[in-house]
């Protein structure tokens, strides 16, 4: 039998999740692979948080990529889009 779909449960829809400890190790992750190149941590994960908070209160003048990333860059700086 060949596998036709794979599901992510990354909200705790389908199994429990704690989602305070997911999300505290993934952005743990996320931050340990990227302060090789210069990112800190806890403004990283600040501004994740900020961008992700833009894409909540859009009002659809924007996408939410844009929403974020217009977020996201404002706090982290540019660089992040080079």
């Amino acid at each position: 039998m060949r596998i036709k779909t794979v599901m992510f449960d990354l909200d705790g829809t389908l199994l429990p999740m704690d989602q305070d400890q997911f999300t505290k190790y993934y952005f743990g992750l996320l931050a340990k692979k990227l302060a090789p190149y210069g990112y800190n941590a806890e403004q990283l994960v600040s501004g994740i948080w900020a961008g992700t908070a833009a894409m909540v209160k859009n009002n659809g003048s924007c996408t939410n990529e844009e929403a974020f990333w217009k977020k996201f860059c404002a706090l982290m700086g540019e660089k992040v889009l080079e």
